[in-house]
This record gives C-alpha cells, structure tokens and sequence, in this order.
C-alpha cells in the first residue's frame, strides 16, 4: 500500500535565509520553528522554544549531544519525548523519540529559530554515552538532563567537554535520526522534498506574508505533487549514505568554455568522499575554489562589469539592484554524475543574485569559494522542485524539475 505523503508549509522569515517547518514538542506541544538541514542528522531545540521542567512526557538519558557545523555548533542533554509535525488530519507523531536539548551554543547558531532538524544520514547522529561514567562515580539518577556540564561560554565548554571525554573514554553510539525512525515505522515513504524559492528572505512590506518567502516541505513523498513542478526529473546520482554526496563533473558559464571541476584531494576522500554535496541548510553556494574562479573568471570575460559588481557586492554585502540588470547575467550550468547518464543543472541569474535582501532595492551576491568540496544551498534548489529519494539503489538520488512559480 502507498504510503501517504504529508505537504508542509515552511518559510525563510525567523533568521533571513534557513528554511524552518514547525514542530510540536512534549505533552504542551510546545511549537518550535526548526531549520530543515540536509547536511547533518540531528534533532535540537532550544530551552526558550521548550521547557522541559513542564513536559510530562520527557524521560532523561545518558546521552549527551556535541554538534559542530562549518558554523556555529552547540551542546547539550538527548531526553525523549513526543513529537508532532504536520498539519491537522495528516500530523505524524512519535510518542518518545530522542531530542536533544541546546543548552549551550556558539554565538549566533540559533537566532531567530528554534532549533535544528537534521534530514541526512544516521551517521551524522552521535551522542556520548555517559552510562558508564555515572556508574562509576556513583551519580543518581544517571542522566545527562539537567545538563551536568555548565561553562561559562562555548569556547571553555569545548575545552573542558573535550578534556572530560578523553580522560574518561567516554564512548560515542549512534542516534537514530528523527526521519529514519519514521520512515523504519512505516509512517512514511523514504523519502522527501523541497518547494522553495529564495535563499535570503525578501525584504517587502509583508515579509511574513510574502510568497516568496513561503514554501513546502514534502515529508514521505514528492513525486504526487504535480502542482508544484512541470516536466520530467533529473536525476543525480548520491554516492554515499552520510551527507548527500554528490560527483561535480563541469561548470559552464553561459555558452561559454565547459570547465571540468577537480577531482577532490585523495586525501580527504575517507572524510569528504566526493568533490561536492547538496545542503538545504547553506544558503548560498559555497564552491571549491577551482569552480568558483571557473564561474567568475567566465564572467570577467564576458563583461568585466560583472567583475565589478560581484567585488563591490563582497566588499560593501550588497549592491543596489538598480546597477543590475539580471537579463544581461548568464545562467550557470552545472554537470554532475547521473543514474543512467549525467544530469545539467542551471543556476538562474535571480537565485545566484537575491534582490530585495538585506534591504529593498539592494541585493546579495550568492557565490563564494569554500576549500576544495562546493556545497550547493539554496540558490540551486531555488530553480528545482527536488526530491530526496532514499529508497532508490543503496544510497538514494536526487531528482531535480522545473519548478512551477506559484508567484
């Protein structure tokens, strides 16, 4: 029997550019607004979106929880309880599952939201496992909540966390991640999608209102949803069940040169695996240095006007929109390894330039260079209706079509 899909709103309004879907934590179902992140696997949530002294349904572990991102992390105690998200009829709930509670963060990893819910691999989900630690020294009741690691700030915190796993050995076990469970009880398909069309939020006179910054979160399908895309998919192959690896092959500027992006170091191959991922939690594309230059060197060549506004736009952080004319801008075509046969992805002048952020009529730049892995964010999925399809082969794919603009 097919498995019913639920579609749910979300939106980019609370911190600017992560896109967050609600959630209902403990017996108040409290609301917690979560950012939607495929690159990691955890389920967090701040003490000021839920407060677990009034939760009757909590039940403390031994777990504690150390995430770190390229930006921001944070720590704090797993404990169990329910949890609901959906809409009315179609809300699926998990009467105990694991949450981690944030209690202390690096500044700014969490502003404007609630905590974080992680769609990649179980991999990604680790907890130490302080059982033993608290038999040992005779604590009652052996748990991690309240949280049993205070300082003063995140820096001490790492330092003396750190110091205390080591000295210990303190071991580290895998969580099941908040999807997988779902998806292992037959709640949903193995699978799930994104409707979104910005990176930044839209500056206008009703932000929390405006459609562009509204968007659908498709848990346990994709596919039914023919409102939301037109024509066939594209499908990109993932390589590995960690993050959703994925094989750049070229990038083309225009009708410019096909350039082919670099192999990732053999070095880095046993933690990195390939030369590129896709993340829903990065709002802009952070490419490996030889495609980044790849993409801006096509661009000096074509006008060295866009030279200019793209150095102005990192210098001041934005450019009045009145010096861009976005139809005098190429697409940026992406290669990358296939199912069958390679799949062309074009980045779209609009999502790789975001007008009306920080403020109306100036706008962002949304390229930039990071190491020698390109993580592809929103500006990518911005042009895509994309379903993370986990049940095909081992690892999954991605499929990619036209989004229909319902704006």
């Amino acid at each position: 029997m097919t498995k019913p899909s639920v579609r749910i709103p979300i939106t980019n309004i609370y911190d600017g550019n992560d896109y967050t879907v609600r959630i209902r934590v403990g017996s108040q179902g409290r609301v917690a607004n979560v950012i939607l992140d495929t690159g990691s696997s955890t389920l967090a949530v701040t003490p000021s979106a839920y407060d677990p002294t009034l939760d009757a349904h909590l039940k403390p572990t031994p777990l504690a929880q150390l995430i770190q991102y390229g930006s921001g992390g944070w720590a704090g105690p797993v404990v169990k309880t329910s949890l609901r998200m959906g809409i009315d009829e179609h809300e699926i709930t998990l009467p105990r599952t694991p949450v981690a509670i944030i209690d202390i963060q690096q500044h700014g990893s969490f502003t404007g939201v609630d905590g974080i819910l992680g769609l990649a691999y179980h991999v990604l989900n680790n907890a130490y496992d302080f059982s033993g630690y608290f038999y040992r020294h005779h604590i009652s009741p052996p748990a991690t909540y309240p949280w049993s690691f205070p300082a003063h700030s995140f820096k001490k915190f790492l330092v003396q966390f750190g110091g205390l796993v080591n000295k210990q050995n303190i071991p580290s076990i895998s969580i099941e991640p908040y999807f997988d469970e779902i998806e292992r009880l037959g709640l949903v398909a193995n699978k799930f999608a994104f409707y979104t069309l910005r990176s930044w939020v839209h500056i206008s006179e009703r932000v929390a209102t405006d459609p562009l910054n509204q968007g659908y979160f498709i848990l346990g399908g994709g596919e039914e949803q023919h409102d939301l895309y037109a024509g066939p998919f594209t499908e990109v192959k993932v390589l590995h069940d960690v993050y959703y690896n994925t094989h750049l092959r070229t990038v083309q500027v225009g009708e410019g040169r096909i350039i082919q992006a670099r192999e990732l170091p053999v070095h880095l191959a046993p933690y990195q695996v390939s030369n590129s991922i896709i993340d829903s939690g990065t709002s802009y594309l952070a490419l490996a240095s030889d495609v980044y230059h790849a993409i801006t060197d096509s661009l000096d060549s074509l006008n060295p006007a866009f030279s200019r506004l793209i150095h102005l736009a990192q210098q001041k952080g934005s450019v009045p929109v009145s010096e861009l004319d976005l139809e005098d801008w190429p697409d940026v075509h992406f290669r990358f390894e296939g199912v069958h046969k390679d799949a062309l992805l074009t980045v779209r002048p609009d999502t790789y330039w975001q007008v009306n952020y920080p403020a109306p009529g100036r706008a962002v730049f949304q390229i930039g260079p990071e190491g020698v892995q390109s993580i592809f964010g929103l500006p990518l999925l911005n042009n895509y209706y994309t379903i993370f399809d986990r049940s095909a082969s081992r690892t999954g794919v991605i499929k990619f079509a036209s989004i229909k603009r319902q704006v």
